[in-house]
């Protein structure tokens, strides 16, 4: 099981929580979240996550690990729009940032707005 912000997951039975409430997952989501969180602060590729979540799709693409992580935002971030636990490192891939870091970063960039006005 991995808690973070409102967001519990429970692997056992492949079941994803945000706010106590259950949230639709698909299998592949599940597997990119799976991955992205057994490796905290390491930066994964877009190959490797084809090779981990996707094993069985001789076509996936790149674009394929985007639209996943797309969706995945949408269900787990507060605003999707501005990650603060999936991040994008722009040429490489993708990395989950655990809670502390995470919220850590979100109060140095409402501290930078906050000092801009």
């Amino acid at each position: 099981m991995a808690q973070f912000g409102e967001i519990s997951l429970d692997f056992g039975k492949m079941e994803l929580c945000r706010a106590g409430q259950p949230v639709v997952i698909t299998a592949r989501e599940f597997r990119v979240l799976k991955f992205l969180i057994s490796r905290p602060k390491v930066v994964v590729s877009r190959q490797k996550l084809i090779s981990a979540a996707f094993p069985k799709r001789k076509r996936s693409t790149y674009r394929t690990v985007d639209n996943c992580i797309a969706r995945l935002r949408q269900k787990i971030e507060c605003n999707p729009a501005q990650p603060i636990f999936i991040r994008t490192v722009h040429g490489v891939g993708y990395k989950f940032v655990p809670q502390e870091d995470a919220y850590r970063a979100g109060e140095l960039l409402l501290g930078e707005v906050a000092e801009k006005l």
